[in-house]
């Protein structure tokens, strides 16, 4: 990585971690640079329901499994179709792992925390 990339993820890094609102429009960018909008509008037209952050929580927990270090550095094509898929990525690359409270503090990420147990 060289020196000038690493100050873009500091600082890439640094606003991510003071946006403290969760909000339909942050979890709507998450779906689009993951280009899963489409799938999730499909996903509102078979539940009969309207766009709102409890079907984005539900939609991201049934359907959008990615490391969240792979998600922080833009490897976005890394998503994977099961959960099960992603707990042997994770076990497979323990340094993709990250840790929960760390995680929970900062919030804009907690939509992709995962029981990998």
């Amino acid at each position: 990585m060289t020196l000038m990339n690493s100050i873009n993820l500091k600082n890439q890094s640094y606003i991510i971690n003071n946006m403290t609102e969760i909000n339909k429009e942050l979890y709507h960018d998450y779906l689009n640079k993951l280009n899963q909008m489409n799938s999730y509008k499909e996903y509102l037209k078979v539940i009969k329901k309207r766009d709102n952050l409890t079907n984005l929580k539900t939609f991201f927990n049934k359907y959008i499994f990615i490391s969240i270090q792979d998600f922080h550095q833009g490897h976005y094509n890394k998503l994977f179709f099961t959960n099960k898929d992603l707990k042997y990525y994770l076990n497979k690359y323990p340094e993709k792992r990250s840790h929960k409270k760390i995680i929970k503090k900062e919030k804009v990420y907690r939509i992709f925390l995962r029981n990998l147990r």
